[in-house]
C-alpha cells in the first residue's frame, strides 16, 4: 500500500517564538528613544524645571591705584604672579606729589619764620611792659598830687591838664602793649595748630606716595597690567588689578523657572570632567548683563540675575574658568514638594476613608 504524505493546513501553522536577541533589540531601541525624548526635553525645558547655568571662577577683587598723576617707572610684577599684601608691584614717580611737598615744606618754613617773629616780639613787648606799667603808676599819681594842690590853690589849671594828658598816653601805650601782646600770642597758637596740620598733611603724603613705591593692598594673583613702564597714568586710573586667593563663581541665574533659589542651597559646579560642591550664599536683587563670552554674535544682550556660589571645598578651578552650574537634586525642590504634597493628601483621604468605615461599621 502507499503510505498518503500529511498536508499542513495554512490555518494551523504552529506558533513560533521570538528570538531573545529581538527582543533584546527592541528594549534597547525603546530604551534609546526614550533616552533621546528625555535629553531632547531637558535640552530645551530643562532650564524652566531646575537649575542650569554658567559662570566664571572668581577672586575678591583688588586695584593698585595711585590718588595723584603718577609715571610709571618700573613694574615689578606680571600678569599670573602670586603676590603678598603689602608686596611692592610696581614704582612710580609723581611731579604733582613733589610739588606739593615743596610748597607744604616752604609753608612750613614761612610759618616757622613768623612764629620766630612773633616771639621776639612777645619777649620786647614782656620787658617793656613793666617799664610801661611804671610809667603809667607814676602819671597817676602825679596827676592826683596835683589836683590836690589845684583844689588848695597852689597850682595853676594849666598844669593839672598837662599832667591828666600825660597819664591818658601812657594809659594808651600800656594797653596797645598789652594788645599787641594777646594778638601776638594768638596768633602763635593759630601758626601751631595749621604748622601740625601741614606737618601732618607733609607725612600723610609721604606715608602715601612712599617713595613712589605702589604695594598690593591684597594676597592674591596679578590679572591684568593696566599700565606698562613709562606710561603717564591719571588719579584714580588703576595701575595693576589683583584677584584675592579666596575663589567664587559668579553665576547667572534664569528668571521665570519654575524653581526656587535661596542662600544655602547646594549646587553642582561643574569643570571639564571635575565637578565640586558649591554653595549658594548671596543672590543679587538686579540683573547684570551678561560677560561677552556668554554671548551670542548678532544677538542684543541678555541681562539676567546674578548668584555668588563659594566653594564648598579647598580645591577649586582655576581663576576665570568657565564652569556650568546645576542643582544637585535629580528631582526639582517644586517637584518634590507636589509629590510629598500628593502623598500628603493621599494619606489624608485614607485616614478619612477608615474613619468613616469604621463609623458605618459601629452603625
Amino acid at each position: 500500500m502507499r503510505r498518503l504524505k500529511l498536508r499542513r493546513v495554512p490555518d494551523t501553522l504552529q506558533n513560533q517564538t521570538r528570538s531573545h536577541r529581538l527582543a533584546i533589540a527592541r528594549t534597547v531601541y525603546l530604551a534609546g528613544l526614550a533616552g533621546l525624548a528625555i535629553w531632547v526635553g531637558d535640552l530645551f525645558f530643562g532650564g524652566m524645571l531646575y537649575l542650569r547655568s554658567e559662570g566664571l571662577v572668581l577672586g575678591e577683587p583688588g586695584v593698585i591705584a595711585a590718588e595723584f598723576p603718577v609715571t610709571v617707572r618700573d613694574v615689578v610684577v606680571r600678569e599670573g604672579d602670586m603676590v603678598q599684601s603689602g608686596q611692592v608691584a610696581v614704582v612710580v614717580s609723581s611731579q604733582s606729589v613733589a610739588e606739593r611737598i615743596a610748597n607744604l615744606a616752604t609753608e612750613l618754613a614761612t610759618r616757622e619764620t613768623r612764629v620766630s617773629e612773633l616771639r621776639i616780639r612777645t619777649q620786647m613787648i614782656n620787658s617793656i611792659t613793666e617799664a610801661a606799667e611804671n610809667r603809667q603808676r607814676v602819671a597817676s599819681d602825679a596827676r592826683k598830687e596835683l589836683e590836690s594842690l589845684l583844689q588848695r590853690g597852689f597850682l595853676s589849671l594849666d598844669k593839672r591838664t598837662a599832667a591828666v594828658e600825660s597819664e591818658f598816653r601812657s594809659q594808651q601805650e600800656l594797653e596797645k602793649l598789652r594788645a599787641e601782646k594777646r594778638g601776638a600770642e594768638s596768633e602763635i597758637e593759630t601758626l601751631k595748630a595749621s604748622f601740625a596740620l601741614a606737618e601732618s598733611a607733609i607725612s600723610d603724603l609721604r606715608r602715601l606716595y612712599d617713595e613712589g613705591r605702589m604695594r598690593a593692598p591684597i594676597d592674591g594673583v596679578v590679572s591684568r597690567l593696566a599700565a606698562d613702564r613709562g606710561a603717564v597714568v591719571r588719579a584714580g586710573d588703576p595701575l595693576i588689578e589683583i584677584y584675592g586667593k579666596q575663589r567664587f563663581v559668579l553665576a547667572y541665574l534664569p528668571t521665570g523657572g519654575l524653581y526656587d533659589v535661596a542662600p544655602g542651597d547646594r549646587v553642582k559646579v561643574k569643570a571639564g570632567f571635575r565637578t565640586f560642591e558649591g554653595v549658594v550664599t548671596r543672590i543679587e536683587p538686579v540683573a547684570a548683563a551678561l560677560p561677552r563670552e556668554f554671548q551670542q554674535a548678532f544677538k542684543p544682550v541678555e541681562r539676567q540675575q546674578v548668584i555668588r556660589v563659594e566653594f564648598a571645598g579647598s580645591e577649586t578651578p582655576p581663576l576665570f574658568a568657565k564652569v556650568k552650574l546645576r542643582s544637585p537634586d535629580v528631582l526639582p525642590s517644586w517637584m518634590t514638594k507636589v509629590w510629598n504634597k500628593w502623598q500628603q493628601s493621599s494619606s489624608e483621604a485614607m485616614v478619612a476613608g477608615e474613619t468613616a468605615s469604621s463609623a458605618i461599621s459601629g452603625s
